[in-house]
């Protein structure tokens, strides 16, 4: 079995200078030499992709990253792939990835949090189960996250933590299995309402506006909306806003922005009929706002997604048509 180690930067290839400063700088076949237990495991090809600092990656590049996903998919000398990057935006690029691979080669995303010149780097233990994990065949067709022994769905991994190397969660319906020792040990498998898209990434938009609601938010705030491609909006609570908010929304959406609301709450999805005062989901409805059952980030990127695609009405359930 044959298993291509993709290597996009972060992290888990960072070096530290002089100054005691860390920046990317190792190729995939480094880390691969880092970890012989691979060899046990798998054989091993490695790729460059990129070497950049998880914040520099772009809605571009995780197009290409995703055509390029596919073209390896179509290598019938590749069972499996590995992709190594940055964590902060890692969750972001994964689940791009999984909205638009549509290969049966698995693929892991994993990373590191502390590169490999600290004491008790977890960049080799990451890429170690993370092509144990592409070997099983519960993992076949599959986008996952592998991190710290856990193995998560892309669409409900999240990074809870700044700095711990135990950061890559998912709220509210856990990991889908664990890595223990030389197997996978699954425990459930994710359903995903995602429909299929076909992606032309040419299209893609980095010019979508996100906004997290917090207590007695200036309407002003939103103003960078009324130009952008659409408007991704994280609402208190259970889909919830300052009652200020409505007017400048109502404005934004008879401009033509999409506006798509999530709650900023870390579990939980948007209520539909609980609540009916001002700036209440029913003020949202009436608006005309798309509901997101993800976080605002992952929002956004099924957003970018959603528009490139054509397909908006597809990708999210728009519920204020039933009032309008």
């Amino acid at each position: 079995m044959t298993v291509t180690v993709v290597s996009t930067g972060g992290t888990i290839a960072s070096t530290a200078d002089s100054g005691g400063d860390a920046s990317p700088e190792l190729t995939g076949e480094d880390l691969v030499s880092a970890v012989p237990e691979l060899a046990d495991v798998a054989d091993i090809d490695t790729r460059e992709f990129s070497n950049v600092p998880s914040a520099h990656f772009t809605v571009e590049r995780m197009g290409e990253l995703a055509r390029f996903l596919t073209e390896l998919d179509d290598d019938g000398n590749v069972d499996g792939v590995v992709v190594t990057q940055g964590t902060d935006v890692l969750e972001e690029s994964a689940y791009f990835v999984d909205l638009c691979y549509r290969g049966e080669t698995p693929v892991v995303f994993t990373g590191a949090m502390r590169n490999p010149s600290l004491p008790s780097p977890d960049g080799p233990a990451n890429l170690l189960a993370s092509v144990k994990t592409t070997t099983d065949d519960h993992a076949s067709g599959r986008v996952l996250v592998a991190f710290n022994d856990r193995v998560h769905a892309a669409r409900e991994v999240t990074k809870t933590n700044s700095m711990n190397v135990d950061t890559f969660r998912s709220p509210e319906f856990g990991p889908l299995g664990v890595v223990d020792e030389s197997r996978v040990t699954w425990r459930r498998t994710p359903e995903s309402p995602d429909p299929e898209l076909t992606v032309p990434y040419d299209d893609l938009t980095n010019d979508v506006y996100s906004a997290f609601v917090t207590a007695d938010m200036p309407p002003e705030h939103l103003a960078p909306a009324h130009d952008s491609d659409a408007l991704c909006l994280a609402t208190t609570g259970a889909g919830h806003v300052p009652p200020k908010l409505v007017p400048e929304l109502r404005s934004i959406s008879e401009n033509g922005v999409p506006i798509v609301a999530t709650t900023r709450c870390p579990e939980g999805r948007l209520a539909r009929d609980t609540y009916g005062f001002p700036g209440s989901e029913r003020s949202l409805q009436e608006v005309g706002c798309y509901y997101s059952d993800l976080n605002l980030q992952k929002t956004r990127i099924r957003t970018i997604v959603g528009l490139a695609a054509g397909r908006l009405d597809d990708v999210f359930d728009r519920p204020g048509e039933r009032r309008r």
